[in-house]
């Protein structure tokens, strides 16, 4: 049976963030069904499955230049997917923005190595 990985259970982030072993099974790149998979300035999106349970992670990984000080930002979105297809399908549906703020998806943000919940979602 295809599940999330149970990462997404898990109250406190920073366990869940320690928990998520994770492994490439799929790079969907920057682009996809006309969508930019990820926010900011560079980025992509790819499919991941935990090794310490078995589950899948989408991963949005995005990168802000900044222009002032030459201190670029990193961040990495956490989404949890039963299957490859419903990465896809999110794939399809949301771009980097709108997957965050339209999805209503609960999902691990890691900003500058800082894993919290998102404040939206289930």
């Amino acid at each position: 049976m295809e599940r999330a990985c149970i990462g997404f259970k898990m109250k406190d982030a920073a366990q869940a963030y320690r928990h998520m072993k994770l492994e490439l099974v799929e790079d969907y790149g920057s682009k996809a069904y006309g969508n930019i998979l990820h926010t900011w300035d560079d980025g992509e999106r790819y499919l991941c499955r935990c090794r310490s349970c078995g589950g899948y992670v989408l991963v949005q990984s995005s990168e802000y230049h900044s222009f002032t000080d030459g201190d670029d930002s990193y961040y990495k979105d956490y989404f949890p997917v039963d299957s490859p297809e419903e990465a896809d399908e999110l794939n399809r549906r949301y771009n980097g923005f709108d997957i965050e703020r339209e999805s209503g998806i609960r999902f691990m943000i890691c900003d500058n190595n800082n894993p919290h919940w998102s404040t939206k979602g289930k």
